[in-house]
């Protein structure tokens, strides 16, 4: 799928110092942990035991999250941002995680073997990666039989009724901020989602919608 306007070219798909130290912070507000709380609740119910890869991790907070919640699952958070890895496993070591790791790199060129995962996530960063149908390959490939992807993100056109229930729960300026963010960065169409989703090689695919985000699940 072409990324040809003008804010896919100059978006950046690695978040650079410092700001990388700005989204940190607001990786921690609490929009963002109820978020990645109601991720990590799902990971709970689907995955016991085995290996979940966190694609564009950022600050790795859910990898950390679930990382704590279960030492059976060992945790490895992707980024393509050095500074990111960096502030990732330092948070990591401070909390005294054995069972999370997190590495450099690109989500159209994942340096890890063939089926090696057994759960792929990404939350809020399909949009900044340049090679998506590359990428939906490189998942398929690093995931083993019977694994799953799930890719959280903002859709282009954010419903009344989500964006009603945002402003009552996060406050007006809260909600706006969030809304106007829509605006600045390419993100897609959920019919663009779904023809990806289509044309790549998982058997099937679901699209569900979470309060602010939809759940792109993939199915290998």
């Amino acid at each position: 799928m072409s990324r040809g306007s003008f804010l896919s070219r100059v978006e950046p798909e690695a978040i650079p110092f410092p700001f990388s130290r700005i989204y940190t912070v607001l990786a921690g507000t609490t929009l963002f942990r109820r978020f990645y709380s109601t991720v990590a609740g799902q990971v709970d119910e689907r995955l016991k035991v085995g290996r979940i890869l966190d694609i564009g991790t950022g600050p790795g907070r859910l990898p950390i999250m679930i990382a704590a919640r279960n030492p059976m699952l060992l945790v490895t958070g992707l980024d393509l941002s050095r500074d990111m890895v960096k502030i990732a496993s330092e948070s990591a070591v401070r909390k005294g995680l054995k069972n999370v790791e997190f590495r450099q790199g690109s989500a159209d060129t994942i340096p890890f073997s063939d089926r090696e995962f057994d759960l792929a996530i990404s939350t809020l960063s399909f949009h900044h990666w340049k090679e998506p149908e590359q990428a939906l390959d490189e998942i398929y490939r690093v995931l083993r039989e019977g694994g799953e992807a799930w890719i959280y993100d903002v859709p282009r056109h954010l419903s009344p009724t989500a964006f009603a229930i945002m402003k009552q729960r996060y406050g007006f300026f809260r909600a706006w901020a969030f809304r106007l963010h829509a605006f600045t960065e390419p993100f897609y169409m959920e019919s663009e989602v779904n023809t990806m989703a289509a044309e790549s090689r998982f058997k099937k695919h679901e699209l569900r919608h979470t309060e602010m985000t939809y759940r792109l699940i993939l199915y290998k």
